[in-house]
């Protein structure tokens, strides 16, 4: 991560060299990308890139860390008010696919140069994402008294996953262009239906 230099530095300029790294990373492969060009890009020598960071990947971890603030901020809001599980995958889903182009394009960067340091970053912007459908489920079985045992806490953390997986794999379906986005959110939609019918069968034959 950036050096306690470049943490020093007057917030106007740190966010003028992120912004100007991040346009390198989001129109150019991870591999084209030189340090110099990203140097020239912001205003800074290369000596001054190596007081602000390690490497490339250093810069290209700290792009992620301040799109990834933002986006969580933005998601914590979306939890704050939506009405119910279903509600808060289809925000969760809008949010993502009405990104503007030049995210698009960086997200798309990321997912294609994922290495562990940089998965650990980008992941975290779901970890809320996890909790926050966990939590919803689980109040709307205690809202119908029933006592969550080991095994439906086990079932409740399956069907977490599935919900994930199902968002996950829309937005990825969406990036490639085989659907409108429309088209993809009413394909979620219908899933989300099928998957939280199943998820109420379950708990009724709990509290039978």
């Amino acid at each position: 991560m950036p050096t306690e230099k470049f943490e020093r530095l007057k917030p106007d300029k740190k966010e003028y060299i992120l912004r100007s790294a991040s346009r390198e990373f989001a129109v150019k492969e991870y591999n084209e990308i030189s340090i110099s060009k990203i140097a020239d890009e912001a205003g800074i020598s290369r000596g001054s890139f190596y007081l602000y960071f390690k490497d490339k990947e250093d810069v290209f971890c700290a792009v992620i860390e301040a799109h990834k603030d933002r986006i969580r901020n933005d998601l914590m809001d979306i939890y704050s008010h939506a009405t119910s599980t279903k509600n808060v995958i289809l925000e969760v889903y809008d949010y993502f696919s009405h990104l503007s182009t030049f995210e698009q394009s960086l997200f798309e960067k990321i997912s294609s140069n994922m290495t562990s340091k940089v998965h650990e970053l980008f992941s975290t912007n779901f970890t809320n994402f996890d909790t926050e459908i966990q939590n919803r489920l689980r109040q709307s079985i205690l809202s119908m008294n029933i006592e969550i045992s080991e095994d439906l806490e086990e079932r409740i953390k399956i069907a977490e996953e599935i919900l994930f997986a199902m968002l996950i794999a829309s937005l990825i379906e969406l990036s490639m262009g085989k659907e409108s986005i429309e088209g993809e959110r009413l394909k979620l939609e219908r899933k989300l239906d099928i998957i939280i019918e199943g998820i109420k069968s379950i708990v009724n034959n709990y509290a039978e």
